[in-house]
């Protein structure tokens, strides 16, 4: 079925997904291939696809195709393609025609600089984005019978963006769309056995087995699963019962090609298998290595040490100290919340210096804040691990004798021995962590398999330093990791708890429907919520006073709120939207992209791990031209200035004292607003203040570690929002997630 009208309002837009109103008021649903849906109001446009239901928009048409009627060329050079304003694109139609105009843009686009109007810079923008919009325009036509949305086709294209002839390698092998976020292998195996691949195919259960391992790695963070249950699994996800043998035989081929492992009766991809064979090996080999005593009267070294920093160090604390003097290679401090690791790590590290010096000592952590974290309270040279790699990338080594790996939790196996494998021979290496917190995004865990087996000589404090009476921040985390109810209901300087409950709500909850019992949870959220904007208020001021006193710095770090899950009202798309209000209102220039509007003064986290343009500080200000430099996912940072005529903005991120530029056409791939972050998002970081909300609604998020780890990320002030019944269940739900990984299996197997 087609329909026509002219787009009178965008409703809705997220992620390529659109949902619009025509003028005479009827609805329209789909995906596009536009990156600025925005750009697609007052257009004509024709459609195809059949009406339906929506719950919350009611009747609409939900279309599969989107094309643009009129001059779909001036279209797309005016709002698309970035770089072209409307006047120029006339000129330029008037003077070539659209055929001709087509044919340079394809051919010879170097001839456009001819034309008044048109330098270098502009010719770049609109040739990339245009062959950008051309390339997907293509792939878009040859994926239109298999029923894969728009937005798919845009991750599809951005996936294996510069890989040649993408549609031949596509029908060469269907099954590489599964390496794509949000192309499960079934929808690629629809579209491979439509074009004709057998069930039966080797090439098709070779694809099944690396995309099953790949999410049982991501979802589960195993870095290998039981290959009985494995293949039982698989069979049920090719449809092959009694087909085992045949799957097996793929498995074996697989395993003589060295693409996986067997171990104890367990299968890992080759990819976590060599990186966490790598670290059990290199662990092996630290252990076999000693020196002589660094100092020969240590308890002298600690007594001037702490006469020096006028604390006292605790029992464990000299334990680490005198471990770390006895000559080992390789070890592990372990603390929670409030156990003194930072203390005793400036103390190790300055042992160390009295042997090696102060510029033969490096430490590093997984994300900016910690790494800044660590130079702050030990006074040391510091890096995250991704920049350490990138500056002696054209090294075999790393050119320090000691390396001190903090948050160690948050590492996962790949990182873990990307870092190992630039050590020096003899290098020290000191990995410090809390492994009450959550652990790492991706496969693997290998702070806990270090203390589970014992793989290394590990210290761990359990004695928490408490400031006075009136601060209760770590003892309250420490009460929740170990599945014990906090005394949060006491006065403290430091954590405050603030109720929402409703009395009776069981009761109340028992007699009701359905839609009557989502409307009473929904009215809880709005209460937790505007108890959060409530209590955000009073922050304003302050943050606003670190902003003009351009600590960018201690505004990004101010206050946070964290929060388990990304939807609903409590959700981070949500807050972020209601705390923008409240921190940034009207904005003096702002770019609606997908979900959120993006103003002057914005806080902001980059959300991939992609290479950007960018700058130093003092770069920038010269005027020097971008270099490009990997800018990590879960980067926090300041919208400081927008461009609208370049259609560009500048992020300037200051733990890694690095400015960012963005195209207005990608920013909402690479930003989102930070006001309110997921608790996954915050590992390693550290704010002044942080609130918590706490509902049924995200119940299934809730356990002991999650938990821990929220609460923790506060420096000064924690206040947790919500229903007490909720919390408490919190409290004491010990998340029992077991991760299967090669390291604990190869550790077992001596």
């Amino acid at each position: 079925m087609k329909l026509s009208g002219k787009i009178d309002q965008i409703l809705f837009q997220k992620e390529g997904f659109l949902i619009a109103k025509l003028e005479g008021g009827a609805k329209i649903s789909g995906s596009c291939l536009i990156s600025d849906i925005d750009a697609l109001e007052g257009q004509e446009v024709e459609l195809e696809g059949e009406w339906g239901e929506h719950p919350r928009f009611g009747p609409q048409f939900v279309f599969d195709e989107l094309q643009i009627k009129g001059s779909e060329l001036y279209f797309y050079l005016t709002k698309v393609v970035k770089g072209v304003g409307q006047k120029l694109v006339k000129r330029l139609i008037s003077h070539y025609g659209e055929e001709e105009l087509l044919r340079i843009l394809d051919e010879e686009p170097q001839k456009l600089l001819e034309f008044k109007g048109i330098k270098e810079k502009k010719l770049s923008q609109i040739t990339q984005s245009w062959q950008r919009y051309k390339e997907m325009r293509e792939l878009a036509m040859f994926l239109a019978p298999y029923k894969i949305g728009q937005s798919i086709i845009v991750e599809i294209y951005q996936t294996f963006i510069g890989k040649d002839n993408l549609i031949e390698a596509i029908k060469e092998n269907p099954y590489i769309i599964t390496q794509v976020k949000g192309v499960g292998f079934k929808r690629a195996d629809e579209m491979a056995q439509s074009m004709g691949i057998d069930p039966k195919s080797p090439f098709r259960i070779e694809a099944a087995i690396n995309y099953l391992l790949r999410e049982i790695s991501e979802q589960q963070g195993s870095s290998a699963t039981d290959k009985k249950e494995f293949i039982e699994k698989l069979e049920d996800e090719l449809g092959l019962d009694g087909e085992t043998l045949l799957i097996e035989d793929v498995i074996n081929k697989l395993i003589e090609r060295e693409v996986l492992y067997v171990i104890d009766g367990y299968l890992a991809h080759t990819f976590y298998y060599k990186a966490e064979r790598g670290i059990f090996e290199f662990f092996k080999e630290k252990l076999k290595k000693r020196d002589g005593k660094l100092k020969q009267d240590i308890d002298k070294f600690i007594q001037e040490q702490e006469e020096n920093i006028g604390f006292t160090l605790g029992e464990e604390q000299r334990e680490a100290v005198k471990l770390l003097n006895s000559g080992v290679k390789v070890m592990a401090l372990v603390g929670y919340a409030g156990t003194g690791k930072s203390t005793s790590a400036k103390m190790m590290l300055k042992l160390l210096e009295e042997s090696f010096g102060y510029d033969a000592i490096i430490a590093t952590a997984l994300s900016g804040i910690a790494s800044q974290r660590i130079h702050d309270t030990t006074g040391y040279k510091s890096m995250t691990i991704q920049s350490l790699l990138v500056a002696h990338k054209e090294q075999d080594e790393f050119p320090y004798d000691v390396v001190l790996l903090d948050e160690a939790s948050m590492v996962n196996s790949q990182i873990f021995y990307q870092l190992i494998s630039k050590l020096k021979d003899d290098a020290i290496f000191l990995i410090i962590g809390d492994d009450g917190q959550l652990p790492p995004i991706g496969a693997g865990n290998v702070l806990s398999d270090i203390i589970k087996y014992e793989l290394i000589p590990v210290i761990k404090l359990t004695k928490i330093y408490r400031q006075s009476e009136e601060q209760a921040i770590t003892l309250i985390a420490d009460s929740i990791r170990r599945a014990e109810l906090p005394e949060y209901q006491k006065e403290y300087l430091d954590f405050k708890f603030i109720d929402k409950s409703i009395a009776n709500y069981y009761a109340i909850r028992n007699g009701m429907s359905e839609d009557e019992r989502r409307e009473l949870r929904e009215s809880i959220n709005q209460q937790i919520l505007e108890a959060i904007k409530s209590e955000s208020v009073s922050y304003i001021l302050e943050a606003r006073e670190k902003l003009k006193s351009k600590d960018i710095k201690g505004y990004l770090t101010h206050l946070q709120v964290i929060t388990p899950m990304r939807g609903g009202l409590l959700g981070v798309e949500n807050m972020n939207q209601q705390l923008q209000k409240l921190f940034n209102p009207n904005a003096k220039y702002a770019i609606k992209r997908g979900l959120y509007s993006y103003g002057l003064y914005d806080k902001v986290v980059h959300i991939k791990n992609e290479n950007m343009p960018s700058y130093t500080p003092e770069g920038f200000k010269n005027g020097d031209d971008a270099t490009e430099s990997r800018i990590f996912n879960g980067m926090i940072g300041l919208i400081f200035k927008i461009d609208k005529e370049e259609e560009e903005c500048f992020v300037y991120y200051p733990n890694e004292q690095i400015v960012v530029r963005y195209g207005f056409d990608l920013i909402s791939d690479y930003l989102q607003l930070a006001y309110a972050l997921t608790i996954h998002k915050t590992q390693g970081m550290e704010y002044d203040t942080v609130i918590i909300p706490i509902s049924f609604s995200h119940y299934i998020m809730h356990n002991t570690k999650l938990l821990y780890t929220a609460v923790t990320r506060a420096k000064k002030m924690c206040i947790i929002i919500g229903e007490e019944a909720a919390f408490k269940g919190a409290c004491r739900r010990i998340d029992t997630t077991d991760r299967t990984t090669v390291l604990g299996l190869l550790a077992n197997s001596i």
